[in-house]
């Protein structure tokens, strides 16, 4: 043949857990997130329409919780849009999320999160560590991708910890947050 046509190889094919040390894996679930974070101590910040939650990432469990009653807790977020302060702990933490800002994509000892969109709209979230010297022609191949348990592939962010000890995909559902010891 003259032109033959190579099949593109589907990325969701390819989707699985992270590699050691990553292996657990905690879902928050949650409706309607538009931004998250994580406060100083490493807790996950999650913002929805109807207020805000403080988690613990190793066992998923709230810690704070906001129903904003009073319907302020979108004045809480500064004017660029890329921090929030969080009133019952006093801190104001750097969020992502629909409002804009990205989380920290790589960590001291070189593990690194990217992202790969296989179609109009989708997004993949992969895992590599930088010290491994594999190197492929096809760059998503260098990664594990993360085969998501309750989030919907579109519209993702994510992070790791400031202790760099989790790291976390945020998404309009909630988050699935991953740790090592």
């Amino acid at each position: 043949m003259l032109f033959s046509k190579k099949r593109k190889e589907k990325l969701f094919n390819h989707l699985g857990d992270p590699p050691e040390p990553w292996e657990k894996r905690v879902i928050i679930p949650a409706s309607g997130i538009i931004a998250g974070g994580w406060t100083k101590d490493s807790k996950i910040f999650l913002l929805s329409s109807n207020g805000y939650s403080v988690i613990n990432p190793l066992i998923g469990e709230i810690e704070i919780r906001n129903w904003d009653e009073d319907n302020s807790a979108n004045s809480n977020f500064s004017s660029d849009n890329l921090e929030y302060t969080i009133s019952e702990l006093n801190e104001t933490v750097r969020v992502f999320g629909l409002r804009g800002g990205n989380g920290n994509h790589l960590t001291s000892d070189y593990w690194n999160l990217d992202s790969f969109c296989p179609g109009l709209g989708q997004q993949i979230v992969g895992l590599i560590n930088l010290e491994d010297k594999s190197n492929y022609p096809e760059y998503w191949r260098n990664f594990y991708l993360i085969e998501l348990k309750r989030l919907e592939y579109f519209t993702l962010t994510y992070g790791f910890s400031p202790n760099e000890k989790c790291f976390g995909i945020f998404g309009s559902g909630g988050a699935e947050v991953f740790s090592r010891e």
